[in-house]
């Protein structure tokens, strides 16, 4: 079973990934991702981090590859190969990243979670006593740096519920059980995706929508042809 949680800031969904996790009894893929790509990359996580989750500016950018010698396009494609693996070993829930825009296997179930802006202000508030106006612009810059991430490394609106299986507005949904309500429809899609017998036609379909953009593009240029290249054999 995996799980791909998209979230808006302080609407719960980390709290909800942990309790999914816990219960399902499945690795909880958020800092691990980055520990992955650094791994791979020979390099420290914190040369890593300036990328992870968000688009940097252009100077910012500029000084992160002149440091660490990775560029964004890099960081992107090694982000893709460590999701597919993640997905291949069928035991995850994986936090953010823009996990949604890049695994489609049918049993893998895209989840966003958001609550109205007041709601998130209040939580953040709370939890740290924070100024109005400052949880506000938190909230804000928090928001728009995930969108302008998706937006720029898969061409797509983080924001739009096509892209998802389930929608969960935790305003007035205790964290519980919007916990249960996911896991309830990850492990009904795993199923079905488990029983579900495949013609050799449905076996081709499968092999050649690697090798075709889908109608509506999931990824930006760059990564989907990191991505045709793998499923060529020509690899990274």
């Amino acid at each position: 079973m995996v799980i791909t949680l998209s979230r808006e800031a302080e609407s719960g969904g980390d709290e909800i990934a942990r309790l999914i996790a816990e219960r399902a009894g499945v690795q909880l893929a958020d800092r691990a991702i980055l520990e992955r790509i650094a791994r791979r990359a020979g390099l420290p996580v914190a040369q890593l981090a300036v990328f992870d989750d968000l688009m940097p500016g252009p100077i910012e950018g500029i000084i992160a590859e002149w440091r660490s010698s990775v560029s964004h396009d890099l960081y992107l494609r090694r982000l893709v190969d460590a999701l597919l693996a993640l997905e291949r070993e069928d035991k995850a829930l994986i936090l953010g990243r823009g996990a949604a825009f890049v695994l489609t296997d049918p049993g893998t179930t895209h989840v966003r979670v958001v609550a109205p802006l007041p709601c998130r202000l209040a939580r953040l508030i709370e939890r740290s006593a924070a100024p109005r106006a400052a949880a506000r612009r938190l909230l804000t810059r928090s928001d728009a740096d995930r969108a302008r991430f998706v937006r720029h490394a898969f061409d797509a609106d983080i924001n739009a519920a096509c892209h998802y299986d389930l929608l969960v507005n935790t305003a007035e949904l205790p964290l519980e059980d919007a916990a249960e309500l996911i896991l309830f429809t990850a492990r009904r899609k795993a199923a079905r995706r488990l029983l579900a017998d495949e013609s050799p036609k449905d076996l081709l379909s499968d092999v050649l929508r690697f090798r075709r953009r889908p109608r509506f593009p999931r990824v930006s240029e760059a990564v989907w042809r990191h991505c045709e290249r793998c499923a060529s054999g020509f690899g990274p």
